[in-house]
């Protein structure tokens, strides 16, 4: 028997709220329902659970296990497998191990995404009888059009969906057999509580020379089963790269791709083998704690069954690209000050045209009719996000005004600290500072849109940081489709979700629904059934103990009824659901964020709030929602991009051409619009003898990192050394130059400004540059932090302005006497008044926070305050200017400082919220620690146990300063 030490550790924080209310539980407690569950639900965190334990061992009937509706051995004789292979599996079909290892993972690929679904576009159908044809057909685009047709897709046609074919399931277990008894994480002996990723030991490299022979063996017969296009075609790439003569390559693909393809394989059977001992272990830690208690203290198993039908849920949405100013504009009954100023800028783009800069344009021209049509008219039509529309009705002080993504604003960083609560940096952060990064320690660069993106889980971990799930083993949970979810009662996978949900729209969308509805009948029986129990047990206790048969016959009949119940347990509607959905980003990035695409009735907007509501319904159809609190963020916004710069040009071939300088340099992303990258997990290039290593993610944040610190190689420069910069390949008599100065100089007005250390970053304290230019001069500024306190200052004792705190946000509308006020005593107290040497004079995080929301850059100071508290964050982020994207192809840009990029949606709705006025300003990090406080009734704080941000639950219930 082997304990799971994260429960262990969940148990840690929970069991002393069974002695003393936890710090703040009085104020929750005196909340309106909120009170009501609090007291009860210590219950089942600190006794239910307490000596709960996984064993690695089972003797579960493997007949009892289905796939497909099929027994597993069934399965398997069904399946295109080898003869020996066939034979070798059936074999060892009797090991119960083996068998619900990979039954589990067959149920994760099998049942999971195909069984009795039909793939097919719901929200189109729901389109299709909700509006008239001639409706429809004003608002057709590249994703909707009425001569779409929905064709249930052929086994062996090359769509994405015959990617989970029987040949993709027969390569899995021919995989599965490989590595089982010989892998050291798929014996069956132990069950680790974490995963260990492949390393080039020589027992792993074995296993991967082993695997990759097996490999291209099944990829050319999986090749086989599908159509030519892309797919096959990637393919058979990887197969010429598994010849002899290409195996010593640098990132030999087909090695590659086989570490990678093995990571996911064990992961998988390991995640899927986890949760069904977590399932199991939780329903007889269930029945062990009813009927043991049953006979010494009746009471509590009536309060915990009181309890379970009352408990408080919570549902956390995380939305790619969602945008508040954005979604208000859409629903608003009068013209919306921002749309206005949205269609102003469309109108005017060519205004956004750098002076100096060699430019070229996008691949696609945003068609924005919608856009145009409701700027000056809003589209008041009750079947427009019906969602949204009742969001912003009835729930309108649960969503903050002005919510904050922070900075670079791009999703490898974002979705993790909203879906965790995890800062980037410190003890307990996320260790993420980018959608690329180079590692000067390890000397490995990373880019994450490829094969990288298995690395994300063990850099997560190795920081230490925690998730939602983690921090909530006790209760039921559900991941719909997140990273980050080893720790998970029931999830679907996020990368599958990613890889097939483009093409077949709703994929993981009503694959979540169908679980959830599923759940929510199942909970409807449970709670007559904990009534029914609740009134049995009362009878029982009711019998006289002047009748010992009777009642001994009674408490035996009500102990089988608890163990029935036990086993369901776990089957009602989870205490916690985290769903992410990425669909209005990833399209937004290809149409532009303000096109058709995105906004119109047929657009991903719709169709992300018709899930909403689909969602929603099944809490109400199951007669729970009033014990919901439901919580949803975006990690960002998007904002247009007219005009392409590439940095590369610009300053690298200026300067070889005008000081003959040729750096070496390295370039570790695509541009966006392009395809993956693949790295090889082993064989990584070394960053050494490079010049300036490059990257740019989203089009708006371009990443240089440099390597002449006088302190070493692994150290990041200074301003001050970035001022002498020579590449280290070129000659010890070469000129230095000004880096820069130059970058700055040749980038001019399409670049907003760049940032650069000028002291050393931590945690506690950092003062980096700003440098841009205005009105064709240079400008340097500075952000000074210490502690939580900071200055803002220009050189020379001048006006800052790169940051435009002085200006009025033309997003929004125009400001009351009582606003333009409170603007004018921060602005003195914060910028003017600031005593250099006093750093108890500088305005706190939150003082910055509450000025900036009045400006065009909402948080500007606090989130570049923080930039480079991670060492990787690299050496220059250079942010363009707006409507100017750095190395793209597409016309929708985040990862900048523009005010859509910055605009994350953030808030919260149902019962229990009770807000009298609307939160002003916060940080879409405060979304997991406000859920995670309702659900526990534990009391975050910003800075411990890994919480990089407050909890916004008390604002949502108490009176908060006015906006």
């Amino acid at each position: 028997m082997t304990k799971i030490s994260t429960i262990q550790r969940a148990l840690a924080l929970t069991v002393p709220l069974a002695l003393a209310p936890a710090a703040g539980a009085n104020d929750i407690s005196s909340t309106p329902l909120i009170g009501a569950v609090y007291n009860t639900s210590q219950l089942a965190f600190s006794h239910l659970f307490k000596s709960m334990e996984f064993s690695a061992v089972t003797t579960r009937d493997a007949a009892l296990f289905t796939v497909g509706g099929v027994s597993l051995d069934a399965l398997i004789v069904t399946l295109p497998l080898d003869v020996d292979v066939k034979a070798r599996v059936i074999a060892q079909l009797s090991n119960p191990v083996y068998s619900i290892q990979l039954g589990h993972l067959l149920y994760n690929f099998y049942d999971k995404y195909t069984g009795d679904i039909v793939n097919e576009d719901i929200f189109r159908g729901y389109l299709l009888k909700t509006f008239s044809e001639s409706e429809l057909k004003n608002w057709q685009h590249t994703l909707f059009t009425l001569e779409q047709v929905n064709i249930e897709p052929d086994e062996n046609a090359d769509t994405h969906a015959a990617i989970v074919n029987r040949q993709f399931i027969a390569m899995l277990v021919t995989l599965y057999d490989a590595l089982f008894g010989k892998d050291k994480l798929l014996h069956g002996s132990d069950l680790p509580d974490q995963y260990t990723y492949l390393t080039d030991s020589p027992a792993d490299k074995e296993t991967v020379a082993t695997v990759q022979g097996i490999l291209l063996q099944l990829l050319r017969q999986y090749s086989d089963s599908l159509e030519e296009g892309d797919i096959k075609s990637a393919i058979l790439r990887v197969i010429d790269d598994g010849r002899p003569e290409n195996q010593e390559k640098e990132n030999n693909q087909a090695q590659a791709i086989t570490i990678s393809l093995i990571d996911f394989v064990r992961l998988n059977v390991l995640k899927g083998y986890r949760q069904f001992l977590l399932d199991k272990a939780k329903s007889e830690a269930v029945s062990d704690w009813l009927t043991t208690t049953l006979k010494d203290d009746p009471n509590s198993v009536l309060e915990y069954l009181s309890y379970q039908n009352s408990r408080p849920m919570a549902v956390q949405i995380v939305v790619d690209g969602l945008q508040q100013s954005l979604m208000q504009g859409l629903v608003s009954t009068a013209p919306s000050p921002f749309l206005q100023q949205v269609k102003i800028d469309e109108l005017s783009s060519e205004s956004f045209a750098p002076s100096n800069n060699e430019t070229t344009s996008t691949d696609v021209m945003p068609d924005n009719r919608f856009l145009y049509q409701i700027a000056d008219e809003p589209f008041n039509d009750p079947r427009y996000l019906p969602f949204f529309r009742q969001l912003y009705e009835s729930d309108r002080n649960g969503v903050v005004a002005f919510g904050v993504s922070t900075t670079p604003t791009i999703s490898v960083r974002n979705l993790p600290i909203v879906k965790t609560g995890a800062n980037v940096a410190g003890e307990g952060g996320t260790g993420i500072p980018n959608f690329h990064f180079v590692d000067r320690k390890q000397d490995r660069a990373y880019y994450f849109f490829g094969n990288d993106a298995l690395q994300l889980d063990p850099l997560f971990d190795g920081n230490g940081a925690k998730t939602q799930f983690e921090r909530l083993i006790p209760m039921v949970t559900l991941n719909c489709n997140a990273q980050y979810d080893w720790y998970a009662q029931s999830s679907y996978d996020p990368l599958l979700n990613l890889g097939l949900g483009e093409a077949i729209r709703d994929f993981g969308e009503q694959r979540c629904l169908n679980d959830l509805e599923r759940r929510g009948k199942e909970e409807v029986l449970l709670r007559k059934e904990r009534q029914q129990i609740i009134q049995d047990i009362q009878g029982y206790l009711d019998i006289s103990v002047w009748q010992p048969v009777t009642r001994y016959t009674k408490r035996l009949a009500v102990e089988d009824q608890l163990k029935r119940y036990a086993e369901k347990s776990q089957k009602g509607l989870p205490d916690f659901v985290l769903a992410y959905n990425p669909w209005a980003d990833h399209f937004a990035h290809f149409t532009g964020p303000f096109a058709d695409e995105i906004l119109a009735p047929t657009g991903e907007l719709n169709r992300l709030d018709y899930w909403l509501g689909r969602m929603e319904s099944v809490y109400k159809e199951a007669g729970v929602y009033d014990q919901v609190l439901w919580g949803m963020a975006g990690d960002h916004g998007l904002t247009p991009v007219h005009f392409i710069v590439s940095p590369e040009k610009a300053v690298f071939e200026g300067m070889r051409d005008d000081y003959g300088i040729t750096p070496v340099i390295r370039k570790i992303s695509s541009d966006e619009g392009e395809g993956p990258k693949i790295t090889h997990a082993f064989r990584y290039p070394s960053n050494r003898g490079v010049d300036i290593i490059v990257a740019s993610t989203a089009g708006g944040n371009y990443m240089m990192d440099m390597f002449n610190s006088t302190r070493g190689w692994a150290t990041q420069p200074l301003f001050h050394e970035l001022t002498f910069w020579k590449p280290l390949s070129s000659a010890a008599d070469a000129p230095a130059i000004d880096i820069v100065h130059e970058t700055v100089t040749r980038l001019g007005d399409s670049l907003d400004y760049l940032a650069v250390r000028e002291n050393d970053c931590s945690v506690e304290r950092c003062t980096l540059r700003l440098v841009g230019e205005r009105g064709g001069k240079r400008v340097d500024e500075f952000i000074e932090r210490v502690g939580t306190n900071t200055r803002y200052f220009a050189k020379n004792k001048v006006t800052p302005v790169l940051l435009d705190l002085y200006e009025q946000n033309p997003y929004a509308a125009q400001q009351s006497e009582q606003l333009k006020a409170e603007k004018t005593s921060l602005l003195q107290k914060c910028v003017e008044n600031a005593n250099a040497t006093l750093p108890n004079t500088w305005c706190s995080e939150d003082e910055w926070r509450q000025l900036t929301r009045l400006t065009p850059r909402p948080d500007s100071i606090n989130q570049l305050a923080h930039l480079y508290d991670e060492d990787r964050a690299g050496s220059i982020n250079l942010f363009p200017a707006q409507g100017i994207g750095y190395n793209t192809k597409v016309p929708g840009r985040h990862a900048g400082e523009h005010f859509h990029e910055k605009d994350a949606f953030i808030g919260f709705w149902g019962i229990p919220v009770d807000a009298p006025t609307r939160i002003t300003t916060a940080v879409n990090g405060s979304l997991s620690p406000t859920i995670y406080e309702y659900l526990t009734g534990n009391t975050v704080t910003a800075g411990l146990d890994g919480w990089g941000f407050p909890s916004l639950l008390n604002q949502l219930n108490e009176q908060n300063v006015d906006q």
